[in-house]
């Protein structure tokens, strides 16, 4: 590895700890400043994925190759993710979370965060609508509580999570909800 190409993965990998770890104010309710569910700011953020590609002209890092991301009691798994920034090259060699544009996580996709576990065939992140998304072959799951669908969509800010069937009434939600399961288990 050259020393130009271990310093732009040291700066990817910084700028996206950066990016991912600081929460906004505005973001602040009913969150703890982790980049995933039950993790805090203070948690180390570990990413672990077969390569690191940065493209600087475009603003852009991909991570690939079975990539696993741990943040306090969380995990988040993909096959690929891509991390798209807003603005030009890095002055001053700081990066803030306001930079993240947008976030694909390509898939299979998962997500385990203590008792709860959620899988999909890709996920995404968009900063304008403060959104996630979780799509294709959607699966929620606490103990024995189980939620099936197409789509997952998350609203960051209100906290409201909608779940959706496939198409204009092609699909159908499913859900089994077994008394004494989940988190008063």
């Amino acid at each position: 590895m050259t020393f130009r190409s271990f310093a732009a993965a040291l700066l990817a990998e910084t700028l996206l700890a950066a990016i991912l770890l600081v929460a906004p104010a505005a973001l602040a309710k009913g969150r703890s400043g982790g980049i995933l569910p039950g993790a805090t700011a203070k948690d180390p953020l570990n990413i672990d994925a077969g390569k690191l590609d940065y493209f600087d002209k475009e603003q852009k890092l991909i991570y690939s190759g079975s990539v696993i991301v741990t943040n306090g009691p969380s995990t988040l798994k993909a096959t690929r993710l891509t991390i798209l920034l807003e603005g030009g090259a890095m002055a001053g060699g700081g990066a803030s979370n306001d930079r993240v544009k947008h976030i694909e996580a390509d898939g299979p996709v998962t997500l385990v965060s203590k008792d709860q576990t959620g899988t999909g065939d890709h996920g995404s992140y968009d900063k304008a609508q403060n959104k996630v998304w979780l799509t294709g072959n959607v699966t929620l799951l606490q103990g024995d509580n189980v939620v099936k669908g197409d789509r997952l969509v998350y609203d960051v800010t209100t906290g409201q999570a909608t779940v959706q069937g496939a198409g204009e009434g092609a699909g159908r939600v499913k859900s089994v909800f077994t008394p004494g399961a989940g988190a008063g288990k």
